[in-house]
């Protein structure tokens, strides 16, 4: 039976590796041919010395530390269907929290083929239901644009992102489950984190002169290592514990 079901886990995520692969090259092809066609039909190619100048530099400066460091982050929450979730994109307002919520639900745990596939029909679902949402809006923009003027609204929709990422926090004060184990007093891992990343944001800031937008991405792929050694310390330390689970034990 364990054999069988290794053979099932090793063939789910092969196949869940092959096509997500293949698929993301079939959106990166198309991603670069339209505009590319586009430029072409309407005879407006620009010049090479005018796609790669500094403006450009500084974007690419700013977006592949960013890129990189969502895709050490994120692609361990949702396993290989990170690959559908970088492809639909919106991913830290919308289908990251999908995929840990869904799991959550699923009683699955993360980064393996059952939280894969809870996850992979979280975001499915999720950027369908974004399509039909958005095209309803469309179509009903003309009858429904004063309702976000309001400024009732606007000031809601303001506080939407961060109580959404609120109520993931929160799970950060419980006891994390991971299968079997729990972890306890795990959101003292972070704390280090939100120290030194504060510190170096208020460095960056004052050294250049209240903005933080280049420096984004290089602070995320910083905290990463922080988060890992200071976790790493404290579960040496006893501070941060792995026991049992006692549901597991309840239902055995």
């Amino acid at each position: 039976m364990g054999k069988n079901n290794n053979e099932t886990t090793d063939s789910f995520q092969k196949w869940s590796h092959c096509w997500g692969r293949i698929g993301t090259v079939i959106a990166l092809i198309y991603m670069v041919a339209i505009p590319f066609i586009v430029l072409t039909v309407y005879d407006a190619m620009p010049s090479l010395g005018e796609v790669f100048n500094i403006a450009t530099f500084s974007m690419l400066m700013i977006y592949i530390p960013v890129g990189i460091s969502e895709a050490i982050s994120y692609t361990p929450i949702m396993g290989s269907s990170a690959y559908l979730g970088f492809i639909t994109g919106n991913i830290m307002n919308l289908k990251l929290p999908c995929a840990v919520n869904a799991i959550k639900l699923a009683d699955a745990d993360q980064n393996t083929p059952e939280g894969d596939a809870v996850a992979a029909v979280a975001i499915a679902v999720s950027s369908i239901m974004t399509v039909i949402i958005l095209a309803l809006a469309a179509l009903l923009s003309t009858r429904i644009g004063f309702f976000f003027e309001i400024p009732q609204v606007k000031t809601a929709s303001n506080y939407i992102i961060p109580a959404l990422f609120g109520c993931m926090t929160l799970g950060l004060f419980s006891s994390t489950s991971a299968g079997d184990k729990v972890v306890k007093g795990g959101v003292k891992g972070v704390l280090p984190v939100i120290i030194i990343i504060s510190a170096l944001s208020l460095f960056v800031r004052i050294t250049s002169g209240g903005s933080l937008f280049g420096a984004i991405g290089f602070l995320i792929i910083g905290s990463l290592p922080i988060g890992i050694i200071s976790s790493r310390i404290l579960w040496k330390k006893g501070i941060i514990t792995v026991e049992d689970n006692p549901q597991v034990k309840k239902n055995k």
